[in-house]
Parts: C-alpha cells; sequence; structure tokens
C-alpha cells in the first residue's frame, strides 16, 4: 500500500472530508487505503506512508495512541512526525507556543489528581468569565463556561473530572459569541484557505458536533501573521496544519487551537488544498 489515511474505528470509512483526499490520491495513481489504527493486524511494514487524518478517538485513550505511533513509526513514515503526535495531542502545546512568542490564549494546565478552587483561580488572575476543558481533547470534550456571578457548577464539574484528567483553565474569549473561530489552514508550509466557525445561539462551541456553521472567509494580515508564526514555532516541517483563530480584548488574533495530528482540514472549499497534498504525499514517497 502506498498511503494509508489512518481514522479510528469509530469511522472506518473516514471523515466525509476527507474523502476527497481520498479520491484526489486514487486519481493520481496511488494506492490509498484507510486503516484503522487500532486494527491489530495491519502490516504495518507493507505501508510505504502513514497520514493520520479522522483518529478522533485517542482523546479517550491517548497513552495506547501513542504506544500505537510509536509502533508504527518504526516501520513507516508518519505526517505529521511521531514527536508532532506527542506535542500536540495534549493541549499544554499552547502553553510552549506561548513561551515561544506566539500570541496565544492565556491557559493554565490544572494537573490530574489535584485540588483546585475555581474562585480563588479565576480571582488571581483577574478572570470573571472562564472556560475549562480537557486538555486532551477534540470537539469541545468536557468543555464549560463559567462566570463568576456563580462558580459552583465549574467548580462540581471540575471536582468530577479533576481526580482523572487533566484539565485547562481559560479566560472566555469574549469575540467567540459574535465572530466564532477562524481556522487557517496550510498544507505544506502554505496558505490554502480559511474558514470561519461559529456556535449557535446561546452556545459558545463552534463545532458542528454541536450545531455550529462553516463557511469560507479570506483571512487578514495580522490573521495570517499569528498563524504562520505558530508554524515557525513547530521546529519541523509539517505537511499540513490547522491554527484556530479567535481574537482578544483589543481586538488582535491569537492562536485558540494549533493542530498538526487530526484537524479537519476542510477541503470541500479548496481544491488547491487538496492537490497540494496530493503532491505532498507523492514528494514524500518519492524520497
Amino acid at each position: 500500500m502506498d498511503v494509508a489515511l489512518i481514522t479510528c474505528g469509530a469511522m472506518p470509512g473516514l471523515h466525509a472530508d476527507d474523502r476527497h483526499l481520498l479520491h484526489a490520491l486514487r486519481r493520481a495513481g496511488l494506492n490509498a487505503e484507510p486503516v484503522v489504527w487500532e486494527d491489530p493486524h495491519v502490516n504495518w511494514p507493507a505501508v510505504r506512508l502513514g497520514v493520520i487524518r479522522s483518529a478522533w478517538d485517542y482523546c479517550w485513550r491517548r497513552g495506547e495512541f501513542l504506544r500505537w505511533a510509536e509502533r508504527a513509526a518504526a516501520s513507516t513514515p508518519l505526517w505529521n512526525s511521531r514527536r508532532l503526535i506527542e506535542w500536540n495531542t495534549h493541549k499544554t502545546y499552547l502553553t510552549d507556543l506561548a513561551n515561544r512568542g506566539v500570541p496565544t490564549v492565556p491557559t493554565v494546565l490544572l494537573t490530574a489528581g489535584t485540588t483546585v478552587n475555581v474562585a480563588t483561580e479565576a480571582s488571581d488572575r483577574g478572570w470573571s468569565d472562564v472556560v475549562l476543558k480537557a486538555a486532551v481533547a477534540q470537539s469541545g470534550r468536557y468543555a464549560m463556561r463559567a462566570h463568576r456571578s456563580d462558580w459552583s457548577a465549574a467548580q462540581a464539574h471540575l471536582d468530577r473530572l479533576l481526580p482523572f484528567e487533566d484539565m485547562l483553565f481559560q479566560p472566555f474569549a469574549a469575540s467567540v459569541p459574535e465572530a466564532g473561530e477562524l481556522s487557517l489552514v496550510f498544507i505544506e508550509g502554505e496558505f490554502t484557505h480559511a474558514v470561519r466557525k461559529r456556535a449557535i445561539p446561546g452556545d459558545f462551541r463552534v463545532h458542528t458536533d454541536w450545531g455550529g456553521s462553516v463557511g469560507l472567509e479570506d483571512p487578514s494580515d495580522a490573521h495570517l501573521d499569528v498563524a504562520r508564526r505558530a508554524l515557525a514555532a513547530t521546529g519541523e516541517p509539517t505537511l499540513y496544519a490547522r491554527v484556530d483563530l479567535v481574537l482578544d480584548a483589543d481586538g488582535g488574533p491569537m492562536v485558540m487551537e494549533y493542530e498538526v495530528v487530526e484537524p479537519e482540514l476542510f477541503f470541500q472549499f479548496s481544491e488547491e488544498a487538496v492537490q497540494r497534498f496530493v503532491d505532498g504525499v507523492r514528494k514524500r514517497l518519492s524520497a
């Protein structure tokens, strides 16, 4: 097999958007197939290239996923790399980006097994509107918004999860209800397209899983600059990346998420992105 598009058991045929890539690879004459990462019968030495796409169940068992990546990478080149898989599947990468000078949503890691008082943490930082979320997550897993008018629900949420899960504590980005998030897609380090993701009225979660909407949009130079700074801070080349931006209190863009493992890339909006991805795969196979 030339290319394994790596997915999960819950989505063995890939997410619908990734099938644009699957068909394009086949049209280019490549033997490309969806492969479930959990499948113990996959002969990885027979796979020339592994590209992680819809492996969206790892957040429930990250340790197992990382062990799989190490085994697979011993015989099959993975893109993006095994190092990036480990780095990017825990959202402490946000603090890494901030430490490297990338404008990023302020993020505090709450370590599993510790005890944290939400009111105290918020007061110490001057935050009156906050978000709690799992540090290993997709699609808003365990995400909750809370306001200082009633910290009790947030405290109960944290007390239920923190014994078992690393959690993140962030200020709520006030731009999200109106402007949503702007997601910029980069293939082979080059910008291809961007989409605006918006939540339904009354919610802050922009994912389509929660009823959110997606539409094509052109980013500003300021958005592009912050996104490119995130790519530059990664430390190695990426075949694909998606940078999700929100606005700070002064209207400047900052990174909400930076995904280089399995992000949805919204191929339905950009044939250029699909073709650039195919070209990148062919280049790696030739190498």
